[in-house]
């Protein structure tokens, strides 16, 4: 298969740096962790750079910019190391990761629980998902309105899409891809789908997005060719990690050909405040990620254009 490689990122929640500082970073780690599976792509992809887009909603809905400088050593460590630590195994696998992980799927379920056990940090994101949703001001409708320009802006009827859409970000990304197969005028294919660090198995999110009410086919995207998710251990994010299960009826319908995941990933990216499992720079520079964009990549023939 040949035709013009493009990717587009949409990030996740929180504040970003500017996006070319942003942008540059996420390229650094990508290109890691394509080198880690598979060298050959990684040569090809390097010369690719204007390939690659982030579509930066955040800045719609935080009105601010953070300074990259703080985790600059953190992304410096992660990129020199072979992989992780044994420290950073020992805490991803902590016991009280996995007690707050079954706390937190229970409150899925019975949502009344979540102000007895969630830590001020998921309360944080709570408050920012719900703002998400009840599209206070039109914030979510011109952040989809951002993100659908992106992904337009970067499809040609010749060309192989990746879309890596991560945490908060895939929710955001899969409400436009709903939308837009319902556009009479986007033909818009994404040949791969990949989403990385995501809440999209969770009841939270399943019931407020768009096609919440939606049945049959027209609760889907149609304009997906292949999804892969995934989740790193020690996730407080990507609790619902399998997503085979949950869109399963995306493939009994015909609308994508594979929904794949990974869930065994192991992150090591230490910031500031210690070991992030769920930074997206984690996640870019993971072996599993780069061998999923390698096989996206390879399955061009090696030779798609730019």
């Amino acid at each position: 298969m040949t035709g013009k490689t493009q990717i587009v990122y949409v990030p996740g929640m929180k504040p970003k740096p500017p996006v070319e500082a942003h942008e540059d970073m996420l390229w650094r780690c990508l290109l890691n962790g394509v080198e880690r599976a598979d060298p050959a792509v990684a040569r090809e992809l390097a010369w690719r750079r204007e390939s690659f887009r982030v579509a930066p909603w955040s800045r719609l809905f935080y009105d601010e910019y953070t300074d990259i400088a703080p985790d600059l050593p953190g992304v410096e460590r992660l990129l020199s190391l072979d992989g992780p630590e044994p420290r950073d195994i020992e805490e991803a696998r902590h016991w009280h990761k996995r007690i707050a992980k079954l706390m937190y799927l229970a409150s899925d379920t019975f949502p009344f629980l979540i102000d007895w056990v969630a830590n001020p940090n998921v309360k944080a994101m709570l408050q920012d998902t719900r703002r998400y949703f009840q599209n206070h001001d039109g914030v979510a409708t011109r952040i989809r309105r951002l993100v659908a320009d992106r992904l337009l802006a970067s499809w040609t009827p010749d060309s192989r899409l990746l879309v890596i859409a991560h945490s908060l970000g895939s929710v955001i990304a899969f409400d436009v891809l709903w939308e837009l197969s319902r556009r009479a005028d986007s033909e818009i294919r994404v040949d791969q789908f990949l989403t990385i660090g995501s809440p999209l198995g969770l009841n939270f999110m399943r019931h407020r997005m768009l096609n919440a009410t939606a049945t049959g086919i027209e609760k889907y995207p149609t304009n997906i060719r292949r999804w892969v998710n995934l989740a790193a251990i020690g996730e407080m994010t990507a609790l619902d990690r399998t997503f085979a299960d949950d869109y399963r009826k995306m493939v009994t319908l015909g609308l994508v050909e594979s929904i794949t995941d990974h869930t065994d990933l192991v992150t090591w990216f230490r910031g500031p405040d210690g070991l992030n499992v769920h930074k997206c720079y984690g996640y870019m520079a993971n072996e599993k990620t780069g061998a999923a964009i390698a096989a996206w990549f390879g399955d061009a023939g090696g030779d798609a254009g730019v």
